[in-house]
């Protein structure tokens, strides 16, 4: 996942600090904390090999947001069928948000290209608009 965007002054998105909460599993050369940090040489997240699908990953901001914009970043060759993508929040807001706690609500999906076109040479950049208030944003990635 690339990045979260809220409205922010005068109506432009800003970006959002996030972490991962959680993911099913794991490549160890592109663990999933690869997605804590954004910089040049960020190699992001991959399942690991040989895994069951679908995969999840959980992101967590720092408290309730609202949500416009999502943009998630797929890589040229190990694309996604579909990603399921859910928003998530802490029914009791006198508790720590935490997964246990969460109720998750489904957005709806988002497809990707295949990449056949370029020869599997060009990354996806897929920007989502959605209006939700949230915690937690859920993947389940296909």
């Amino acid at each position: 996942m690339a990045m979260a965007q809220a409205p922010a002054q005068a109506g432009k998105p800003r970006k959002l600090r996030f972490r991962v909460g959680y993911c099913s599993s794991e490549d160890e050369e592109y663990p999933a904390r690869e997605l804590n940090a954004h910089s040049p040489n960020t190699r992001g997240w991959q399942s690991a090999r040989m895994c069951d699908y679908p995969q999840e990953i959980v992101v967590q901001f720092d408290g309730l947001v609202k949500l416009s914009a999502l943009q998630i970043l797929s890589n040229e060759s190990k694309i996604a069928q579909k990603i399921e993508l859910f928003v998530g929040t802490c029914p009791n807001a006198l508790e720590a948000p935490s997964l246990q706690n969460a109720a998750f609500r489904r957005l709806g999906y988002l497809s990707l290209d295949n990449n056949e076109r370029s020869n599997f040479q060009a990354r996806e950049l897929k920007s989502v608009y959605i209006d939700a208030h949230g915690t937690f944003v859920r993947l389940l990635v296909h």
